[in-house]
């Protein structure tokens, strides 16, 4: 069981255990669910999508509106439906509910700059990784932001729903544990 106490430079969640004293960095904790979600939804074909109102314009250039639509059917695995929005730009019309508008258009920013340095040889299917990783980052909590206890405590919980959540998709650490006994051992209350 841990316990919240609360939060650090808006930044660290500060937590307990029975034996340990925990800091958790909320940003790489929130992207490591984040990225652990979308590749679930990924693999299983099971995103949660939301249709958007007024479709979502990113500007490319004509070069990215081509690449990005040249790798349209696999983004519609990940429930990101996109169209020709101009000679310059693309409509997204659905993404999956976990990420944000200005995730999308970093990361298609990122895939189109991917396969003008790959050419002919890019292969989206190599990349889904870095892409949910990329979705992720954006779609997040930041360092800087005021979360409730209940956020906190949410966000820890959701950690729980994947055994591999110690790192953050770019390799950072999520949290450090410092075992009580070394605390004590530090303040001379025990040898």
């Amino acid at each position: 069981r841990i316990d919240v106490i609360g939060q650090s430079r808006l930044t660290y969640i500060i937590a307990e255990s029975d034996n340990h004293f925990l800091l958790i960095d909320q940003h790489a904790a929130h992207e490591r669910v984040a990225y652990e979600r979308l590749m679930r939804g990924y693999l299983s074909g099971k995103l949660e999508i939301q249709d958007f109102l007024f479709p979502i314009t990113v500007n490319l250039g004509a070069d990215g509106v081509e690449r990005i639509l040249s790798q349209k059917e696999v983004l519609l695995r990940f429930g990101i439906d996109v169209d020709a929005g101009g000679a310059d730009t693309v409509f997204v019309r659905s993404a999956p509910v976990i990420i944000n508008e200005s995730a999308l258009e970093v990361t298609l920013k990122k895939m189109s700059d991917e396969i003008e340095q790959k050419g002919g040889t890019f292969a989206f299917e190599k990349v889904i990784s870095d892409i949910c990783a990329s979705l992720a980052c954006h779609s997040v909590v930041r360092a800087g932001q005021a979360l409730s206890i209940i956020e906190m405590r949410t966000l820890l919980q959701e950690m729980d729903e994947f055994s591999f959540s110690s790192f953050c998709p770019h390799g950072r650490p999520v949290s450090l544990e410092i075992p009580f006994s070394k605390i004590e051992r530090d303040f001379g209350r025990i040898n």
